[in-house]
């Protein structure tokens, strides 16, 4: 079963929506609608449901639509977030919250018909993803690709550095605010072939990322998310094929 919140503070564009999901998608049967009025209500909701998609419109009392998915993503990083708008545009605080589309109220149909459906197939190549056992001390984690910020080499093994919103999802607290110690125990190649087709890039012999979380990347030097003290460096010897998947990243997510 898929949970399908839809947030809007017009009643009537949250039924017209869910009749546009349910009429254009083969899933009717596996969808479990979830309907708020506000922002407020949405997140309230998160603590009590694991949504697999998220509908939110932009504009609304209160809390605005860009307020809510900045804190929709500070409890779930991995949930397809769609903005359902009636007049705004995107903005760079709405996309650092990497929406899956903008969808505009009063689109074409088939523009709407379009995107709901490449939003579902999404959410079902999501949860087809596999996942991956890591060590934190005598402690065993359960982490999806998307989870996982970095991987870097660390003795003799790897350490794997993981989203807040995974920290959060684990119950993991920080002790005295240094990072979790979870571990994994292939090589960083190895790991690569494994998870260079969710997204990561490998642009240095010490470490891999995961695209979704690069805040910037200027010549050389990468930031990342939840990271900002530190600096990742792309080696020249790594950076031919690293700049080619950040390009395919970003024109697969962004179309540029």
């Amino acid at each position: 079963m898929y949970e399908i919140a839809i947030c809007d503070d017009s009643s009537l564009d949250r039924m017209a929506l869910r009749q546009d999901i349910e009429q254009n998608s083969e899933l009717q049967m596996g969808l479990n609608f979830h309907e708020y009025c506000s922002g407020k209500e949405l997140l309230d909701g998160m603590n009590e449901i694991k949504f697999s998609m998220i509908f939110l419109d932009i504009q609304m009392p209160e809390m605005d639509g860009e307020i809510v998915a900045e804190e929709i993503r500070k409890r779930d990083s991995d949930v397809i977030l769609m903005f359902w708008t009636g007049y705004a545009d995107p903005t760079p605080h709405s996309i650092k919250a990497q929406p899956f589309r903008f969808m505009k109220k009063g689109m074409p149909e088939e523009n709407k018909r379009k995107d709901i459906n490449d939003a579902i197939q999404k959410m079902i190549e999501k949860s087809q993803v596999p996942t991956f056992l890591g060590k934190m001390g005598s402690s065993r984690l359960i982490l999806k690709p998307d989870d996982i910020v970095y991987i870097e080499k660390y003795k003799k093994s790897v350490k794997v550095h993981i989203s807040n919103a995974a920290k959060k999802f684990h119950c993991i607290q920080a002790e005295d605010n240094n990072e979790p110690d979870i571990r994994f125990f292939e090589k960083l190649g190895i790991l690569y072939d494994e998870f260079k087709e969710f997204g990561f890039g490998y642009p240095h012999d010490s470490y891999i990322i995961n695209f979704k979380y690069m805040t910037s990347c200027s010549g050389n030097e990468i930031k990342l998310e939840g990271f900002h003290d530190v600096v990742f460096k792309v080696s020249r010897s790594k950076a031919v094929e690293f700049n080619r998947l950040k390009r395919e990243y970003l024109t697969a997510k962004y179309g540029r």
